[in-house]
Order: structure tokens, then C-alpha cells, then sequence
């Protein structure tokens, strides 16, 4: 089945809270990760590719079994929701995707609390933003990539997601 996916990330915080209203004012069945690790953890080949070794993160030889299990947790929902942009790779094509860098900005506030010097923070948080945004780029082009302010709130970074997914289908 061909699936209308949404791909958000607030890395590297957990799933924030905007993204339940983004999903729900766009119609998106939101899958979370922790069931897809449950249908992958049955699943014996896939077990094999994880304990396999290799360098930790992500690996294009899990896009199958992680496709398959999109599929068994989506169901025959037409609409998803996916939490972190390591389901680009995975995929292959999303049809858009969601940025939030509050959790990022999280992260420098602690590390500045814990003596990191302003410039070691900033950069950390230049770094990975790039980081992620270049990882959105390299799937999708720039109009199917929205980056929301850090300094909204939850409902209007749900508003906003909302009104953008809208605008992709």
C-alpha cells in the first residue's frame, strides 16, 4: 500500500508534544517506535542484521525489516506519522518532514549549566541541527521540510505542522 508519511524529529529529545495535535488536526495514524522494535524483535533476520556488528546507528540493511514492520504496526491506515529522521533512510520516500530543534536548544541551556562554554555549545547545537536538516534534504526537497521556531509553544508548533502537512496532502 502506498502510505501518505510524515516524518518528525525533536532529537534529541523524545517525541514532543506537538506532534500528537500535528497528527491529529492532519489525519496521521502516529506509529511509535516501540512497537515497531517489538515486531522487529520477533522477526529472526532482522535480529541477525542488528546483532551483526558494524558501527553503531543506522544501517540501510534494517530498510526492509523496517518497512515490514511499518506495514504489520500501520495496518491499513493510508496516513502515518514516523518519530526520527533515520526513517528517511529507512523508507526511501517520506512525504515530508517535521523538524524541531527545542531540543537541541535543551541541551545548550544543560550543557551551559554544567560549564560548557557558550562557543562549545553553540557549536554542538549548529553541528547536529545541520546534521539532521542535511538528512532531511538529502530525501526530500526543501519545500517538503519544515523547520519550526524553538520558541512557539506546543500548540502553535502543532498549528504550524498541521498547516504544513496539509499543504503536502
Amino acid at each position: 500500500m502506498k502510505r501518505f508519511v510524515i516524518v518528525f524529529d525533536n532529537e534529541p529529545a523524545d517525541s514532543a508534544p506537538w506532534i500528537s495535535g500535528a497528527c491529529a488536526a492532519s489525519k496521521l495514524h502516529f506509529v511509535d517506535n516501540d512497537a515497531i522494535t517489538e515486531v522487529m524483535s520477533k522477526n529472526k533476520e532482522a535480529q541477525k542484521v542488528l546483532l551483526g556488528g558494524g558501527p553503531p546507528g543506522e544501517n540501510p540493511k534494517l530498510a526492509p525489516f523496517y518497512k515490514e514492520a511499518l506495514e504489520k504496526v500501520a495496518g491499513d491506515k493510508p496516513r502515518v506519522g514516523v518519530y526520527s529522521t533515520s526513517w528517511l533512510l529507512y523508507l526511501g520516500q517520506a512525504d515530508g518532514c517535521v523538524l524541531d530543534f527545542a531540543g537541541l536548544e535543551e541541551q545548550r541551556t544543560l550543557g551551559l549549566a554544567k560549564g560548557v562554554t557558550r562557543k562549545q555549545a553553540d557549536d554542538y547545537v549548529a553541528t547536529y541541527s545541520a546534521k539532521l536538516q542535511d538528512k532531511a534534504r538529502k530525501a526530500l526537497p526543501a519545500e517538503r521540510i519544515l523547520v519550526l521556531p524553538v520558541k512557539e509553544s506546543v500548540a502553535k508548533k502543532a498549528e504550524l505542522a498541521a498547516a504544513f502537512i496539509k499543504k503536502l496532502g
